[in-house]
């Protein structure tokens, strides 16, 4: 008789998810003496996942749980769980999430080769209080320091969040979009994940309280919609830093600060406001050759200036600048002598262009394009403060007896009968050497005088009535005035004074600089004012 011994014919797998406080039979197999086809496998679990909540469906308050996994104590905090708490300083270490709108954990740190009995010690849950997905606040003080803000909350199914604007103040994850105003302080998130909707999804999508068909949005031929992400309103926690400003003292800063807005930041764009939108760049010649032409890679060039390798500026006359058309042309003469090579070009293109809209974050709007390419990291953007015509002139004329070196714009000592006729002979002022000073001739004899300046003190030499008196300016070497020797009256004697006030070809600006409170990052500081200018051209 034979024995047959029985063959298998197919073999299933089946996983099964199990979950705590919830009966279970488990059916093992197994055989009693080894055999030559006996094996052992070691399987290792990621992560331990169990349900807190089992056979409820509330929402579980924040703060609320704690369980112990074998030895180890658990805790939740906004989503977190930390296992075995100090309470003398009340940290723990992170071992896992929880889902406070299933009640299902997720724990992958714990204590090896122990006893893994669950035991729930608190647990709190509600059904009043709603999730949303949406929230809007405002920190209680501004402005708040760019990048500073985190905000961190508990979703309902995936755990903690934590968001952290940037430096725009714009919050963009795959489960959180908002915005936050540095200036004001408003913050608004909304929290939701774009799916797209398929033939598989739609009806499990379809079946939410929530679902609207005008939720439905389009993306060229796919079908769109933002599914909820649900988070716990409890939750919600931030912090951030704030600047505060403190005025000074009118006396400590030399002005009043009653109109001044309080954080120093005053606005440089307005709606009509001239802007100037400009790019400097750099140009390293390769060569040194006398009457050359080197071509730049922009055109219509508004500034050029041309220096060597110590820093050191080339004097004008010994090279030309096509500004139309960008080129560069060494003089003819043009050697090296003590310059050090290489030669660098330093130039700007610009664009000034009216504004049409200011936005709150810094978007400017203009009334025309630009008319150049700009870089971003050489281009900057700046206001214009429009001065309309410019021109020396001089003002004030009288003489008065005696000079008692005081400086007001009227006589201040007796009257006397010799005078200037300033009305066939004017003071003579130029725009390139007239500054703006007031000015006092003092007689020492009857034909000679002392120039003196208010700023300038008494310059050297003297002048005479016997000639015409031009004293030079040192800076741009034109005279600071010229008073004509047709001019001179009879009757000068010692100790008489003619005053006049010379007005330069220059506006008055007040500039107020203001440096927010830190401790210095380097040694010195300057910024640059640049006057630019239009003059009749002739054509």
């Amino acid at each position: 008789m034979g024995f047959y011994l029985p063959q298998t014919s197919n073999i299933s797998g089946e996983e099964l998810t199990l979950k705590a406080f919830q009966a279970v039979d488990i059916s093992v197999k197994y055989r009693d003496t080894s055999g030559l086809n006996s094996s052992s496998k070691i399987v290792t679990g990621d992560k331990l996942r169990l349900d807190l909540s089992s056979g409820y469906d509330e929402q579980i308050l924040t703060g609320s749980a704690r369980f112990k996994v074998g030895v180890d104590t658990f805790l939740d905090r906004t989503g977190l769980l930390y296992r075995n708490v100090n309470p003398s300083n009340n940290s723990g270490i992170a071992s896992g999430v929880i889902q406070y709108g299933t009640g299902k954990v997720e724990i992958d740190s714990w204590t090896p080769n122990a006893d893994n009995t669950i035991t729930l010690e608190s647990l709190t849950t509600t059904t009043d209080l709603p999730p949303v997905n949406k929230i809007s606040f405002r920190t209680p003080i501004i402005p708040i320091r760019p990048q500073s803000l985190t905000v961190v909350l508990a979703s309902l199914e995936f755990g903690q969040l934590t968001l952290t604007p940037d430096e725009n103040g714009v919050i963009e994850t795959s489960r959180a979009h908002g915005k936050i105003s540095y200036d004001t302080g408003f913050v608004s998130i909304y929290f939701y994940t774009k799916t797209k909707i398929t033939e598989a999804n739609r009806a499990a999508i379809e079946a939410n309280d929530w679902y609207d068909p005008l939720l439905e949005y389009q993306e060229g031929v796919d079908t769109y919609l933002n599914v909820p992400v649900w988070v716990d309103a409890s939750s919600i926690r931030y912090n951030a830093v704030a600047y505060t400003y403190i005025p000074l003292d009118s006396e400590i800063l030399g002005l009043s600060a009653t109109r001044l807005p309080l954080d120093g930041r005053v606005p440089i764009f307005r709606v009509g406001d001239i802007g100037i939108v400009s790019c400097s760049k750099s140009f390293d010649l390769q060569d040194e050759v006398a009457g050359k032409i080197y071509e730049l890679p922009d055109q219509r060039i508004s500034w050029a200036e041309l220096e060597d390798a110590d820093g050191i500026k080339i004097p004008f006359d010994m090279y030309s600048i096509d500004y139309d058309y960008g080129k560069l042309t060494l003089g003819g003469d043009f050697a090296l002598n003590n310059l050090s090579a290489p030669l660098t070009l330093r130039y700007r293109y610009q664009d000034m262009l009216l504004i049409r809209d200011v936005q709150i974050n810094g978007q400017l709007t203009f009334t025309k394009p630009l008319t150049h390419n700009y870089d971003y990291e050489d281009t900057v953007v700046g206001s214009a403060l429009v001065i309309d015509d410019m021109q020396s002139r001089y003002t004030g004329k009288f003489v008065q007896e005696t000079w008692n070196s005081i400086w007001n714009d009227q006589p201040s000592e007796g009257a006397i009968s010799a005078n200037y006729n300033d009305a066939l002979y004017p003071v003579e002022v130029t725009n390139k050497g007239t500054i703006q000073e007031r000015w006092a001739l003092v007689f020492i004899s009857d034909t000679n005088f002392r120039i003196v300046g208010e700023t300038t003190g008494q310059l050297a030499g003297t002048g005479s009535t016997n000639a015409d008196c031009a004293p030079i300016n040192p800076v741009t070497n034109s005279p600071y005035f010229i008073v004509k020797k047709e001019g001179w009256g009879a009757g000068w004697t010692s100790g008489n004074v003619l005053r006049f006030n010379t007005i330069a070809a220059m506006f008055p600006v007040w500039v107020i600089r203001t440096v927010k409170q830190s401790e210095p990052t380097v040694l010195s500081d300057e910024f640059q004012i640049m006057l630019r200018g239009d003059i009749d051209r002739i054509v």
